[in-house]
């Protein structure tokens, strides 16, 4: 058996999220298909973890093993030629068996774009808010919800394996008009990310105190989170091994 590992780029939009779906089309379907069209046999992709339905990736990792050899230049050519152009191969490699892209990972950053001008080359990469965010405030926010272990207030209901979340680096840059939030941590709940942004936002616009998103914080319960920010503004950056 050969063990390769793929760094994937793409745009989600016209996406179902990355695992496959029955009825609908995703990231990993489309690239299955095209590795077993290569390879002659069935391909199951190892991803780093889901995107949901519209989040893009900028370095969304993934592994598969198969029995055939081909040299990792070969895999990559024949990908990028066949590939929807909303979907790009960046690197493909030959690892130990032992390796998998979820498994192995040992953190991931997510990039969060906000745009606060109409854009309209922006649109389908940002969530556009119109009203003023006060920076300092939304930092604030930020360093809050890091100071904290325990998220599932900000996260989808679910069963998860480590709820205690380690968040190593929060950074904020903001241009005058795009405001990007790069979050990286040990891993993340499902939906974290865009509710720790949209929790967030709503103070930095006076919608929600400090105090009340503490509270919200505490009570580690998925149901006191209610906001969350739009798919389209979020990227898998990096994933770390």
């Amino acid at each position: 058996m050969i063990n390769y590992k793929l760094v994937i780029k793409y745009i989600g939009t016209r996406y179902y999220g990355w695992q496959r779906q029955p009825k609908h089309i995703s990231i990993q379907q489309v690239i299955e298909d095209n590795l077993e069209s290569l390879f002659k046999e069935r391909i199951r992709l190892i991803a780093s973890g889901r995107t949901d339905a519209g989040v893009h990736a900028l370095g969304q990792v993934a592994n598969f093993k198969v029995k055939h050899h081909r040299k990792p230049r070969t895999v990559l050519d024949f990908l990028n030629a066949n590939l929807p152009r909303d979907i790009s191969i960046l690197d493909v490699e030959e690892v130990p068996l032992s390796f998998s892209a979820r498994f192995s990972a040992k953190g991931k950053s997510y990039l969060y774009k906000i745009n606060t001008f109409p854009d309209p080359f922006l649109y389908g990469f940002s969530w556009y808010i119109s009203k003023d965010i006060d920076i300092l405030k939304l930092n604030q926010a930020l360093e809050l919800i890091r100071s904290y272990k325990n998220l599932v207030s900000l996260s989808k209901k679910g069963d998860y394996l480590r709820e205690e979340i380690d968040i190593r680096e929060i950074n904020v840059r903001y241009d005058g008009t795009v405001i990007d939030i790069e979050i990286t941590a040990s891993h993340f709940l499902r939906h974290m990310v865009r509710k720790i942004v949209a929790h967030s936002v709503q103070v930095g616009i006076g919608g929600l105190s400090l105090e009340e998103l503490r509270s919200i914080i505490e009570a580690k319960d998925s149901t006191k989170g209610i906001f969350i920010a739009p798919p389209k503004g979020l990227y898998l950056k990096e994933v770390y091994y």
